[in-house]
C-alpha cells in the first residue's frame, strides 16, 4: 500500500493532467527534444489546484536519478510537492505521461546543481519510460552548435533553443554565478536545469542562470566535468559518462 503523501501527489498530478489537454500540435521544438529532458512540476502545498512547470531535469540513470539546478529544488522545498513527468514515447509522439515523485536530493549551491532520486507515483513498471542521457565531460569548441531543451509556463511540452557555445572559462555575474559553460541564447523561466546538448547528442552541461544586463542573451551553466564529479561524490557511477 502506498503512503498517503504519494497517493495525494498522484491525485494532484492526475488533476493537473486532466486540466491540461494535449494541444493539437506539439509545442515548438518538441520534434527534436530528447526524452532525457523532463519537466519538474510544482504543486502548491497550500492550493492543491495550482500546479505548474517549475524547472527542468536531466535523467542521468534509468534507476531513477536526475540532475537539475540546485535552486529549482531549494526554492520549492517548503512550498511545493515536486514531481517529474516522463513521456511514453518521443516528445513529438507522446500521448501519455508518467509521474515520479522527487526525493532524496543533495545540492551543491556553489555550482547550483542538485542530484535527486525519483520513484514512480503509480506503477513500478513506469521505470521503463525513463531514458537516461549520455554525458560528456570532455571540453568543447567555442562556436560549436548546442541545443537547450526545457519546459516553461503551465504546459509540459518542451521548448528547444539553439545557439553557439562560448569559449570555456569561469564566468562571474552579479547574481553570483560560478559557471564554466555559456551559450549565446536566452533561456526563460522554467528552463533552469535544462540539458545543454552538443552536436553529437551528448549532454555537456545544465543551465543554471539566464544572463541579465550586459550578459542578456547568454545562458550560463555548469559543465558535466564538474557535475559528474558531484554525482560520483554522491554515489552515482555510470559508464554513460565519458
Amino acid at each position: 500500500m502506498r503512503p498517503a503523501h504519494q497517493l495525494a501527489a498522484l491525485a494532484l498530478l492526475n488533476a493537473f493532467l486532466l486540466g491540461n489537454a494535449r494541444p493539437g500540435a506539439a509545442a515548438e521544438g518538441a520534434s527534436t527534444a530528447p526524452r532525457f529532458a523532463v519537466p519538474i512540476l510544482c504543486t502548491d502545498n497550500q492550493h492543491a489546484a495550482h500546479t505548474k512547470s517549475h524547472g527542468t531535469a536531466v535523467i542521468v540513470d534509468a534507476s531513477g536519478v536526475i540532475l537539475t539546478a540546485a535552486h529549482v529544488i531549494l526554492e520549492a522545498q517548503l512550498d511545493c510537492t515536486l514531481t517529474v513527468l516522463a513521456p511514453n514515447d518521443e516528445w513529438s509522439r507522446a500521448s501519455k505521461f508518467y509521474g515520479f515523485t522527487v526525493q532524496q536530493c543533495s545540492a551543491d549551491q556553489l555550482l547550483d546543481i542538485a542530484i535527486c532520486r525519483i520513484t514512480p507515483l503509480d506503477r513500478l513498471k513506469d521505470w521503463s519510460f525513463l531514458r537516461p542521457a549520455n554525458l560528456r565531460t570532455q571540453g568543447w569548441m567555442a562556436g560549436a552548435s548546442a541545443t537547450i531543451t526545457g519546459f516553461t509556463g503551465w504546459g509540459w511540452f518542451p521548448t528547444v533553443l539553439r545557439g553557439q557555445l562560448l569559449p570555456p572559462q569561469l564566468y562571474h555575474t552579479q547574481e553570483g554565478c560560478y559557471c564554466d559553460l555559456a551559450v549565446n541564447v536566452e533561456t526563460h523561466a522554467g528552463m533552469s536545469g535544462s540539458p545543454i546538448v552538443d552536436e553529437s547528442g551528448e549532454v555537456i552541461g545544465v543551465v543554471t542562470l539566464a544572463g541579465t544586463g550586459k550578459f542578456r542573451g547568454v545562458s550560463f551553466g555548469t559543465s558535466m566535468a564538474n557535475a559528474v564529479a558531484f554525482l560520483r561524490k554522491h554515489g552515482w557511477n555510470s559508464p554513460r559518462a565519458r
